[in-house]
């Protein structure tokens, strides 16, 4: 009877663990995402956003046609990041060709650069990408167009 009540102890032991909870949880310090919207024939906005891991900081950078024009910083948090992970991984963002530049010349050209533990994919468009890289677009634009948090920071090259 005692062998037995051990035996089932031994085997629930394992399910409590409060390690293995805690080692589940992603490390995005090496991750650098730059989305950079370039010009067109009209009026684009002009921009580059950096997210970057490991400072917790994203990085406005507005050259032209933008309400913030020069660079603007905000804080990024653990979640925000997260979701961003998420959301690259869902949309199998290193398995996306290169370019995605369509014959419509006079879009402006939008470029991600995602890195991850060391490994950087960019992927540029114009016209004629997948809706998963339309959708991660989006999402990076609204991000950098969101007036909320960003704060002026001095221009090193003005």
């Amino acid at each position: 009877m005692k062998l037995l009540l051990c035996s089932i102890l031994f085997l629930l032991a394992p399910c409590n663990n409060p390690k293995q909870n805690s080692s589940s949880k992603k490390n995005n310090s090496k991750v650098v995402i730059i989305y950079q919207c370039g010009a067109c024939f009209g009026r684009c906005p002009e921009y580059i956003l950096t997210i970057n891991g490991e400072k917790k900081m994203a990085t406005f950078k507005g050259i032209k046609n933008t309400e913030k024009i020069g660079t603007y910083t905000k804080k990024i948090s653990d979640a925000e990041l997260t979701d961003y992970v998420s959301n690259f991984e869902k949309a199998k963002f290193n398995s996306f060709e290169n370019e995605y530049l369509g014959y419509i010349t006079d879009f402006p050209i939008k470029a991600i650069s995602y890195t991850n533990n060391g490994s950087t994919k960019l992927v540029k468009e114009r016209s004629g990408a997948p809706e998963m890289l339309i959708s991660l677009e989006k999402k990076l634009q609204a991000y950098a167009e969101n007036g909320e948090g960003w704060v002026k920071s001095e221009d090193q090259d003005h």
